[in-house]
């Protein structure tokens, strides 16, 4: 499963969305903590186990916006 996550600097922290999925936002007051929250939101939207496995891609790289391909694999 392939998902784009977006990370976009708000002027009071971030807030991080999958677009994909609807009411799929969180915020932050740091990027990493926002990656972290949305990649655990977005876990509990699929019903995946604690301990899944996925890769994390950066597709675009802006001064107030980041957005990563994330691919949950399923499969070991």
């Amino acid at each position: 499963m392939k998902f784009v996550i977006e990370i976009k600097k708000e002027l009071d922290g971030y807030s991080a969305r999958v677009p994909e999925i609807k009411d799929c936002e969180v915020w932050a007051a740091e990027h990493e903590v926002a990656l972290s929250k949305i990649i655990n939101l977005l876990a509990y939207f699929l019903k995946l186990d604690q301990n899944f496995y996925y890769r994390l891609d950066i597709t675009k790289n802006m001064k107030d916006f980041v957005s990563y391909t994330i691919n949950i694999i399923t499969e070991r």
